[in-house]
């Protein structure tokens, strides 16, 4: 499904080229509306990822207007452009803040933006849900003062992330299930004896090495042993060397938490040091597009001695697949589905209700802004549009909960309401921020990676495939014996 998906936005966005996006704010009065606000490169470098992110955010606060808002108000996104330029983030933050008044910051797009605009956000105790970034400054695993609380993490945080992938590397893999064929369930976790680490200097990729760090800490002085960790902070990480030393070291998982072409390289180097065991990764290298390219991937020798040699195995946040549920609604994005042919003739598979539900209050969005059919379309699937909704639809959440409880519309209420119940991730698992703890999702899905040949081109291609569903750290936490 994941290839003929692909196969779909190759085709849309081949008739989409040079399509603009539109997006439009409610014109609700003032005194009638409530205002969340954020600055995203909309122009510029950042406009493919901060165009659909923003028009996500305003698909969910229209489904909640739609059911009648916070006591009949409605919420709106004030957004201003900051073209990917921290300077100009924090100028216009501090416009949202103290010119326009925003009641909360929904969305706060990107590591440079957060970085320099956090400490006013604290300052002035206004709520901040869902920060586009991993960064190590969003983390608080004891949030105490009023200035700490309003900080509520959702995407995954690079230390958090590293602590479930090395406690998700050690867990048993199986565990006793007498309803199952063969007595065993598989759990999601790689029962690892060894486990290497390969991190370079990149933010991400330090981020996730102090939560490796942090979570070996609370291990058994036996499996503190048995964490071997390569860290190539300089300049010019040697793969080639560290991925010798991980072999020689008897490792038989490797955590890699370097992304996007350093992850390739890193796996060439395991590859060429003949390593064989299992290696862990980020949901950021989950897209098999990463193995993928013509130079680097399965299509030359290198990809695919990559492959035959060791099992490659990938986190995600969010869970959208359904083996069973075909969406065959009388909707137009269905009907955009089936313009493409007999393919959906029957509706469209491999996706579950809840993905759908988003997707499709995606596309209405969309078209009620004054898109086209096929740009919509092209929305409803994008990935930065779905975070965004995830952002907005979080936000709601709270505000749901603060009417419900009768409560009135204040930073403080809102805050207090946030920390009181677990709430749902859209498409994902649970998120709780009770007791001050701010380390965004905890929940994480796991892929695997394999090797396809497409017999009619005649070449190898790297494809990926559910493993385990979306599985929260305590429990890989009571797997791991010893």
């Amino acid at each position: 499904m994941k290839k003929i998906l692909a196969l779909v936005l190759a085709l849309v966005m081949v008739v989409a080229l040079g399509v603009g996006l539109v997006a439009c704010n409610p014109t609700e009065p003032e005194d009638t509306t409530i205002y969340v606000g954020n600055t995203a490169g909309t122009t510029g470098y950042l406009a493919s990822i901060g165009v659909p992110f923003n028009l996500g955010i305003e698909a969910a606060l229209a489904a909640y207007n739609a059911e009648g808002g916070f006591n009949g108000r409605n919420v709106a996104l004030k957004h201003y452009d900051d073209g990917g330029n921290p300077t100009q983030s924090l100028s216009l933050m501090e416009k949202l803040i103290y010119e326009d008044e925003v009641f909360a910051i929904v969305g706060n797009y990107g590591g440079y933006a957060v970085n320099v605009n956090l400490d006013t956000i604290k300052e002035e105790k206004v709520p901040m849900v869902y920060a586009a970034a991993g960064i190590d400054a969003l983390y608080n695993a004891n949030a105490d003062t009023a200035e700490e609380k309003v900080v509520f993490p959702v995407q995954p945080l690079n230390i958090t992330e590293g602590r479930v992938l090395l406690a998700r590397a050690f867990a048993a893999a199986f565990v006793p299930d007498a309803n199952a064929e063969t007595g065993f369930a598989l759990t999601g976790g790689l029962g690892a004896t060894k486990v290497g680490v390969l991190a370079c200097a990149d933010e991400a990729s330090q981020g996730m090495l102090n939560g490796i760090k942090m979570e070996k800490e609370t291990l058994s002085a036996a499996r503190q042993a048995a964490v071997f960790i390569q860290d190539l902070a300089g300049t010019a990480p040697d793969f080639a060397a560290a991925a010798q030393a991980l072999v020689a070291e008897g490792c038989d998982t490797v955590i890699v938490t370097v992304t996007g072409t350093n992850f390739v390289a890193a796996l060439t180097a395991l590859a060429n040091a003949n390593y064989t065991g299992n290696v862990l990764t980020s949901y950021n290298n989950s897209s098999a597009a990463v193995l993928n390219d013509e130079t680097t991937t399965l299509m030359t020798e290198t990809g695919l001695d990559i492959m035959s040699k060791m099992t490659i195995y990938s986190q995600g946040w969010l869970d959208i697949s359904s083996l069973t549920y075909v969406y065959n609604e009388d909707t137009a994005l269905v009907a955009a589905y089936k313009k493409l042919g007999d393919l959906y003739a029957n509706g469209v598979p491999g996706f579950n209700e809840e993905y759908w539900g988003v997707a499709e209050n995606i596309y209405n969005y969309a078209i009620a802004a004054g898109n086209d059919e096929t740009t919509a379309f092209t929305m409803s699937y994008n990935s930065f549009a779905l975070a965004g909704y995830i952002a907005g639809d979080l936000f709601c959440q709270g505000l749901k909960e603060l009417q419900a409880q009768g409560k009135e519309l204040t930073r403080e209420n809102y805050v207090a309401i946030m920390e009181s119940k677990e709430f749902k991730v859209a498409m994902g698992g649970m998120i709780s921020y009770a007791d001050g703890l701010r380390a965004g999702v905890d929940m994480f899905s796991v892929s695997v990676f394999y090797d396809t040949f497409d017999y009619g081109l005649g070449y190898h291609s790297a494809g990926s495939a559910a493993y385990s569903g979306l599985t929260g750290i305590d429990y890989f936490r009571g797997l791991i014996v010893g």
